[in-house]
């Protein structure tokens, strides 16, 4: 599709708009009349979209079609019946809504939801709310049982404190929340939960194969310090030394700040610039990665956020609030 053709397409699709008629029985006419019009127009990729007023036998309809130059033009043709905008886009399709990645709605109030469990670093909150999307989208046809469903709903429940009858039905007014969503909303978490470990198990085994030196396992310790301090200051208390951040850790290289990452047992760096700061650290000690039951563990963790990250960057996304 080229920009001189794209004039007389959108024409043509705001014809098709006001063509249909906009009552609830002729819905399926609409779509079959909406999907004809694409065929004709493939470098579209139109969608039809239908939203029914509220306790009204009217429909209304927009037209989502691939913009060429990038993005998506929504056609929607406004009755003048009297009636204000405000009125009338208020009982809009997406008027609730904040995102829409790969087909799958998100209302502002299941934002909040997915808000209150996403507590990953390093990531905004709308990369949190579109890779949460992707899982979901990826998750959908998993098969899980009442057990499974009662395991997320208990698991919830120790996280939140929520640890007797009358705490959890105080929680769910505050939320605005029926029984019956919550169980929808915990065996959505279920089927998540259970395509997550699954991926993890399958995907773990080849990351760590390709990826062994991030899971040495290391003891290491360093300071993170507005002013430089030299590595053999490390092996002494520290005690006249002031706004420092120090930290002792053990586990996997590939956790540790960038620049310890590669040094062998009984080394040190620094100090050198990090974040604002001055790093300065020693490994203490390091052991070559092993295929244990943790090791994998950790590596399946890692190889699912890549998988994540990738599958955000490949989905069609539109935000609605912006």
């Amino acid at each position: 599709m080229t920009e001189s053709s794209l004039g007389p397409a959108l024409e043509s699709g705001v014809n098709l708009l006001r063509g249909l008629t906009r009552r609830r029985s002729a819905v399926e006419d609409a779509h079959r009349t909406a999907a004809a019009w694409t065929e004709s127009h493939p470098s579209f990729a139109a969608q039809l979209v239908t939203s029914p007023r509220p306790g009204s036998p009217v429909v209304d309809y927009d037209l989502l079609i691939d913009d060429p130059s990038g993005g998506t033009i929504m056609l929607g043709v406004q009755v003048d019946d009297g009636a204000s905008w405000f009125v009338d886009h208020s009982t809009h399709w997406a008027a609730s809504y904040l995102l829409t990645v790969d087909g799958r709605h998100v209302s502002m109030s299941e934002a909040m939801l997915m808000l209150r469990s996403l507590t990953r670093p390093g990531l905004s909150p709308q990369e949190e709310l579109v890779r949460f999307c992707v899982l979901r989208n990826a998750a959908a046809s998993e098969q899980v049982s009442l057990e499974d469903i009662q395991a997320a709903a208990d698991g919830f429940r120790k996280r939140r404190g929520l640890t007797s009858r009358d705490a959890m039905l105080e929680w769910l007014e505050r939320m605005d929340l029926s029984a019956e969503t919550f169980h929808d909303h915990m065996a959505t978490s279920a089927r998540d939960h259970k395509f997550r470990t699954r991926m993890r198990d399958e995907l773990g085994p080849g990351h760590l194969a390709r990826h062994r030196d991030q899971f040495a396992r290391v003891w290491a310790a360093w300071v993170l310090s507005e002013e430089a301090i030299d590595v053999a200051e490390l092996h002494g208390s520290l005690s006249d030394r002031w706004e420092l951040q120090l930290t002792k850790a053990r586990g996997w290289s590939g956790a540790l700040p960038s620049p310890l990452r590669e040094v062998p047992a009984g080394g040190g760096v620094g100090p050198v610039p990090f974040e604002g700061r001055f790093l300065t650290g020693l490994i203490l000690k390091r052991e070559e990665a092993v295929e244990d039951a943790g090791t994998l563990e950790a590596a399946g963790e890692a190889a699912f956020d890549q998988w994540l990250a990738d599958a955000a960057k490949q989905a069609q996304i539109t935000w609605h609030w912006l």
